[in-house]
């Protein structure tokens, strides 16, 4: 029943009694008439209910295909068509039909719903939509509210309709693809040729003046004596140039909505970087890893290369169960939010009835409290746990911690802080990561060959202090002649520079964005120093210009010259 519903059968009830009380036969009457007229509508709005709801029959289809699982790309636009059909006369109650978005869809130009108030037997609507990040995004069904006409009673059902896609990472198309020394691969197919191109070969091809940046161990002395001027061997390419990532997709990476995070700035730089060197015939491989391990992606070439590649950064990307550590309120006002979407018949108080709680006393802790209840009594449902299990959700924090953020992971919402224990910053923050990532890349080196590649895409301003774990890694790639690049992603979406530090207002907001820039310099610049001492180059964004800085170290190494590290 609606608010208006009692309004109307409460007085009706009144007056039923104080006509008997007073055998007032015309207040009787009129009184009765109402709360039959009540029943009444009630039976009809129950049939309804029961019997028309269940041959509603819903197709989905998302660019055109109604398949249960499919393909998205990351930062582009899909159109939703969404086809209502009944199998009766048709509908009689007013019903609006919402089509449930996980938070990795943006809605754009139209309403995801519609509101059908006259007896039709089929609807369509349709509505536009942007996914915003890499990983995966679940459509689960249609939510649908039912009015009568005079809007005395309401019902709420979620009818499930699952499509699962996979959302591959965006990736942008940098000028030519092809190479201005390599303009073919130098390992042809079988049936070609082999072409002789300048690289980092043993057989000679040709003396060329000395260029400011070439090793000195390819300078030709002899000829440089008889010419007076300094002459440079050029060698024959036999191996393409390989290019190597390595993905950061730590915790720190995951925070924060989809399409706002760092691994969607990571992947959309890796992504890119590989359609560029994959189209001018270099072979690309990737190294992912975070708090689960590492795991490999095998150097390959071509279409199918560059989408296993997509679909590696793809699974990587889905965000796994964590185990947070603290139950805030805000988890549980959202995990209510989203069951009471998919979910209402869950929360409906005559199936999720709370008991009498005296206790507490304040109504905020005793509103909280009942939130819980209910909460837990959904969780329980849905994981199928015992009684004994249910309670424990309702007096555990860490437990109920626990199931919420699965519930919402599975849900399609991104992570919610806290997800692990707040820590001070300090020498051993992110020295897991730091070993991890050391012995990745000290595997990659011991496995590499000529020309090797190596992106570091990684959140490293906040392990500055663990930096001496990784040095030892660089370092031995740097000695065997790799390129090493470093992307460094901005939390802030703002490279730290000296304009974005900063004060625009006394605001607390702008106070606390200038402070949190002006730490991020400090970490970027001390991170540079390090690196760039070292020979590796370092770019703090995750915007083109980490693009083009990778694929100069690419064409540093397709020439065989030497460049200092940094400096463009």
């Amino acid at each position: 029943m609606t608010g208006f519903s009692r309004c109307l059968a409460l007085p009706a009830i009144g007056g039923l009694y104080l006509g008997i009380l007073r055998e007032q036969t015309g207040l009787m009457l009129l009184s009765l008439s109402v709360l039959v007229w009540l029943l009444v509508e009630w039976l009809l709005f129950s049939w309804r209910v029961w019997f028309e709801l269940p041959h509603l029959k819903f197709e989905r289809s998302v660019n055109g295909r109604t398949a249960p699982s499919g393909i998205l790309w990351a930062g582009r636009n899909v159109a939703v068509e969404v086809r209502l059909t009944s199998s009766l006369v048709g509908i009689g109650s007013i019903v609006r039909i919402r089509d449930v978005v996980p938070e990795n869809l943006e809605v754009l130009d139209h309403e995801n719903d519609v509101t059908i108030r006259s007896r039709i037997h089929s609807a369509v609507f349709r509505y536009r939509a942007r996914v915003l990040g890499a990983g995966q995004l679940r459509l689960p069904g249609f939510r649908i509210v039912m009015h009568d006409r005079q809007g005395f009673f309401k019902a709420e059902r979620f009818i499930p309709l699952t499509q699962n896609f996979r959302v591959l990472p965006a990736f942008q198309q940098v000028g030519d693809p092809q190479p201005i020394v390599k303009r073919i691969n130098s390992q042809p197919q079988h049936g070609i040729h082999r072409l002789q191109r300048s690289g980092m070969g043993s057989e000679l091809l040709e003396l060329r003046e000395y260029v400011a940046g070439d090793p000195p161990k390819s300078i030709a002395w002899k000829v440089s004596a008889r010419r007076d001027k300094l002459m440079t061997r050029q060698y024959e390419s036999e191996v393409p140039v390989r290019l190597q990532l390595f993905v950061d997709g730590s915790i720190g990476t995951r925070m924060g909505g989809y399409g706002l995070r760092l691994l969607d700035q990571m992947n959309f730089v890796a992504a890119s970087v590989a359609k560029a060197a994959i189209s001018a015939g270099d072979p690309v491989g990737a190294m992912l890893f975070d708090e689960r391990g590492l795991r490999g992606v095998p150097p390959s070439t071509g279409d199918r290369g560059f989408h296993r590649l997509l679909e590696a950064l793809s699974d990587f990307s889905a965000n796994p169960a964590p185990v947070p550590d603290r139950l805030t309120n805000r988890l549980i006002e959202t995990a209510l939010g989203v069951a009471a979407d998919q979910f209402p018949e869950l929360l409906d108080d005559r199936v999720n009835h709370v008991p009498f709680l005296l206790f507490p006393v304040s109504p905020w802790a005793h509103r909280r409290l009942r939130e819980r209840y209910r909460l837990a009594a959904v969780i329980a449902q849905l994981y199928r746990l015992s009684p004994v299990k249910q309670l424990q959700l309702v007096c555990d924090d860490a437990l109920m911690a626990t199931f919420g953020q699965h519930f919402l992971s599975q849900s399609g919402m991104s992570w919610m802080e806290p997800v692990v224990s707040i820590r001070n910053r300090g020498f051993h923050d992110g020295m897991a990561r730091m070993e991890i990532l050391s012995s990745a890349l000290a595997r990659a080196v011991s496995q590499a060959r000529d020309n090797e590649v190596f992106v570091v895409l990684a959140d490293l301003l906040e392990c500055v202090p663990s930096l001496s774990h990784l040095m030892p890694a660089v370092k031995m790639a740097l000695a065997r002649h790799h390129r090493v690049a470093f992307v460094c992603p901005s939390p802030t979406f703002l490279r730290p520079t000296v304009e974005s530090t900063l004060i625009r207002s006394l605001s607390a907001e702008d106070l606390l964005l200038a402070a949190e820039q002006t730490r991020m310099r400090n970490l970027a610049a001390r991170l540079q120093y390090e690196l760039r001492r070292a020979g590796a180059t370092v770019s703090i964004s995750g915007e083109s210009n980490a693009i083009h800085l990778v694929l100069s170290e690419m064409a540093i190494a397709r020439t065989g010259r030497l460049a200092a590290g940094g400096i463009r």
